[in-house]
């Protein structure tokens, strides 16, 4: 399967190519070429023993610099997109450092564009890329709502009608499955569509489907932009989701796990100073009734009671940012977050490695080149 995906993108590319050359006579096609040198630290202001910043993504390692590249090349045939570093070895389930963040052909095709391959989610408000993103740590929306990545087939029209400027289809393999091998393979479906109102923008996404672990599981978000002032903007990311997720629920009658639900809100208030110099504060809130996204039950399993307890994560962060020269991005943070179980800073002695605190205080560091 991975091999004849990768001949097939291959050929495709190639084809394309020379479709082009052909129409067009014998002109280099031209490509655009983009990335980024990403280097951030975090740093846990508590006594937090086991040097994690529970529940980050991305910013888990505390006191560490956690340096990270991207290259990419395209044009209206083709994206690559290529991670190395920190960042890939995270997505990496080899702990490899190279990641192939996007790999995908676009075949045009009247009022449709279809892509073929290997691309981002159209889920919520934040990406991988941390050039994309107004703070330096990843929010609790990201990294345990929804998925990061789709493989697979997907479609954009634009419809040319009042408040609907595209629409996307698709249909491609699990939940961040790059190669969906074996028997039994589950695909998922997405679909999205992006909207003008004005002054403010509307993206709404979901994706559906049974995973390679046959659970199935669907996740819909909002993403709503508008200006307030002249330098002042605001974005509000919802999301809503249920899945047969472990550590759900489970019926003492029937002894079936109930589906397990989160939904959440994450509001990002931008005010910029001027050209170079702006600040932004997020503020999320994610519930888990059924507590198998968050895991509290594994983090602390002393205070929580699977029947009759939610999992709650609450987080205030606050980053300003510095624009250097034509492509450099400098950030500082300082991050509060909040539970309504102990689940912060693992501790040792006599609490062996049980987590103690319902807070969590982090400061972080960034600077990003881009190009």
């Amino acid at each position: 399967m991975r091999n004849i995906l990768i001949i097939a993108l291959a050929f495709f590319l190639s084809i394309t190519g020379l479709n082009v050359i052909a129409k067009d006579g014998p002109t280099e096609i031209p490509l655009v070429f983009s990335g980024y040198v990403h280097t951030a630290t975090t740093y846990n202001l508590g006594d937090n023993e086991d040097e994690t910043n529970n529940y980050h993504t991305f910013s888990d390692d505390d006191y560490t610099m956690t340096p990270s590249a991207q290259i990419g090349v395209s044009n209206d045939h083709f994206v690559i997109d290529a991670l190395f570093g920190s960042i890939a070895e995270d997505l990496n389930d080899n702990d490899s450092e190279f990641f192939l963040h996007q790999a995908y052909g676009i075949i045009p095709l009247g009022d449709w564009a279809i892509m073929v391959g290997h691309f981002d989610t159209m889920l919520g408000n934040e990406v991988i890329n941390p050039g994309d993103n107004p703070n330096i740590t990843r929010s609790f929306l990201f990294g345990y709502t929804i998925n990061f990545q789709n493989t697979g087939i997907r479609a954009m029209y634009e419809p040319g009608v009042t408040f609907i400027d595209e629409i996307y289809v698709g249909v491609g393999n699990g939940w961040d499955t790059i190669y969906d091998e074996g028997e039994n393979q589950e695909k998922t479906f997405e679909a999205a569509f992006g909207s003008t109102m004005g002054s403010a923008s509307l993206f709404v996404a979901m994706n559906y489907g049974q995973e390679t672990d046959e659970q199935t599981r669907q996740t819909y978000t909002a993403v709503l932009g508008m200006p307030i002032l002249n330098n002042l903007s605001l974005t509000v990311n919802g999301v809503i989701g249920k899945g047969e997720e472990e550590g759900a629920y489970t019926s003492v009658v029937t002894g079936v796990a109930d589906d397990d639900t989160w939904h959440g809100v994450g509001s990002y208030l931008t005010y910029s100073y001027d050209q170079t110099k702006s600040i932004t504060g997020r503020f999320e809130y994610l519930k888990n009734p059924g507590g198998g996204r968050l895991g509290f039950a594994s983090t602390n399993a002393n205070t929580w009671t699977e029947l009759t307890d939610d999992a709650v994560l609450k987080s205030i962060t606050i980053t300003p940012e510095l624009l250097i020269g034509d492509y450099g991005i400098l950030r500082a943070e300082y991050r509060y977050d909040i539970a309504n179980h102990p689940v912060f800073q693992v501790l040792g002695g006599a609490a062996g490695n049980q987590a103690q605190n319902k807070t969590q205080e982090t400061v972080s560091l960034q600077y990003i080149v881009s190009f």
